[in-house]
């Protein structure tokens, strides 16, 4: 019977070995502050900043100095939260680049009800926006509500390749 030797440094691997092991603690010890950020009190209205990227800047200069750029496609998603209470659309005004008003998306108010979602599309043939637009949604309710999660899905999809990505709104002020 023969036996395999293995040489085993203790010393090293042991300190790589605590190493993840307080990176791994330290992660965890931040996990129930992170699950705390995402419960936001209830509130009565807000408005909302959504980033739009109607167009993406990509690739090198062209011979004009300007990068490649690609429209994209963008379903804007307000979800109403409150398990219990309606909350109204009150105004999307859209703004590109230059921060320049290209138009409200929401002339009269809408309601949204409980668990229910409002969208707004912009369109891929659509490039008055540019890579900075963005939507300041203004919603309101009777009641403190949970607030809207309102997100942004951006996409192209053509043959050959596929893009697709979120943006978050976030609240910039309330009433």
């Amino acid at each position: 019977m023969h036996t395999l030797c293995i040489p085993f440094r203790f010393h090293s691997d042991f300190s790589a070995f605590s190493g993840r092991l307080a990176a791994t603690l330290a992660l965890l010890g931040a996990l129930p502050t992170a699950l705390a950020e995402g419960i936001e009190p209830p509130t009565r209205g807000q408005t909302v900043y959504v980033p739009i990227y109607s167009a993406i800047r990509h690739g090198n200069l062209g011979s004009s100095g300007a990068p490649e750029s690609t429209l994209m496609s963008v379903l804007v998603s307000v979800r109403n939260t409150d398990p219990s209470n309606s909350i109204r659309i009150v105004a999307a005004p859209y703004y590109n680049t230059d921060g320049a008003l290209i138009r409200n998306s929401v002339p009269v108010p809408k309601i949204v009800p409980p668990f229910g979602t409002f969208e707004l599309f912009v369109e891929l043939r659509e490039n008055a926006g540019g890579s900075g637009a963005n939507y300041a949604i203004k919603w309101d309710a009777a009641t403190p509500v949970s607030p809207p999660t309102i997100e942004a899905l951006h996409s192209r999809f053509q043959a050959g390749y596929s893009m697709a990505f979120i943006s978050r709104g976030r609240a910039i002020s309330e009433p």
